[in-house]
């Protein structure tokens, strides 16, 4: 029988080593405690609001219109931002606002803003020329438990206010407390008279918003400039914004003010 070697193993380097790979391979991170490396953070998720926000930013909107996508050449800037958004949720929570008119939707961003803060049985009535955008909101709106509140009227914004205005004459038609108007410069005097004019329509505490930014909603028209012939312009609006405010401040059973881009407008407190 062969007697019991006395050799030594020494530790093989270059090779991994068993149970103890750390004694081979130099995972530095394997020999200290981890716990106080890792930051563990809840999931962040997007609102279905901002989501549709940061779509329209992305969309190239003036490809689609030279596609023929959309009827207009329009803008991302158009699209309610943070601040529009507040404004119009203090505007609808500050009446109590429980049916919204809206006249000039884009993709509806301030629909949804205005949807998530009124009452559960309240409406907000979208009124917008385009399908394109319509479809293209519509699809984040559905994500939101809000946006079965919002219905939209797709066509001539006065064709679908004519229909409305005969529609208050009606005993179970509910009026307005909020309008928003954030339409073409062109139509937004003859929008605002309708509404004013038509009784039943806007209720006694009804507040009417009309969006005075320049250029905005504007049909564009093509213009060659350095050699880019596929550019277009547009009126910035500026005339039509002048007449509707002079013809606001005219008026003694109305008064304004504004703010954020908005005109705001309420009936006269009646006087005593």
């Amino acid at each position: 029988m062969a007697a019991a070697s006395t050799m030594q193993w020494e530790p093989v380097t270059g090779l991994a080593s068993g149970a103890a790979p750390t004694a081979t391979f130099p995972n530095c991170h394997l020999l200290k405690p981890m716990a106080a490396q890792v930051v563990w953070s809840d999931p962040q998720q997007k609102s279905p609001l901002a989501e549709l926000r940061k779509a329209v930013q992305d969309e190239d909107w003036e490809r689609n219109y030279e596609q023929g996508f959309t009827k207009i050449n329009m803008r991302a800037e158009w699209s309610a931002s943070e601040e529009r958004v507040s404004t119009f949720r203090w505007l609808a929570s500050s009446n109590a606002a429980s049916r919204v008119l809206e006249i000039g939707s884009f993709c509806g961003a301030g629909a949804l803003a205005l949807a998530e803060v009124i009452p559960a049985d309240g409406e907000v009535r979208s009124l917008e020329l385009d399908s394109f955008v319509v479809d293209f909101g519509r699809r984040f709106q559905l994500k939101s438990l809000a946006g079965k509140k919002i219905t939209t009227n797709v066509g001539p914004a006065m064709q679908a206010l004519q229909s409305l205005a005969a529609e208050a004459n009606g005993h179970r038609f509910k009026a307005f407390d909020l309008v928003v108007i954030d339409a073409d410069k062109e139509g937004m005097q003859s929008y605002f008279d309708l509404l004013w004019s038509t009784p039943g329509l806007l209720s006694e505490r009804a507040v009417v918003c009309v969006d005075m930014t320049l250029f905005k909603g504007q049909p564009p028209t093509r213009y060659v400039k350095f050699g880019f012939p596929h550019r277009w312009h547009s009126n910035s609006g500026q005339a039509e914004i002048d007449t509707l405010r002079a013809a606001v401040q005219a008026r003694a059973d109305l008064r304004s003010f504004e703010f954020g881009g908005l005109l705001v407008v309420t009936r006269t407190e009646a006087q005593p």
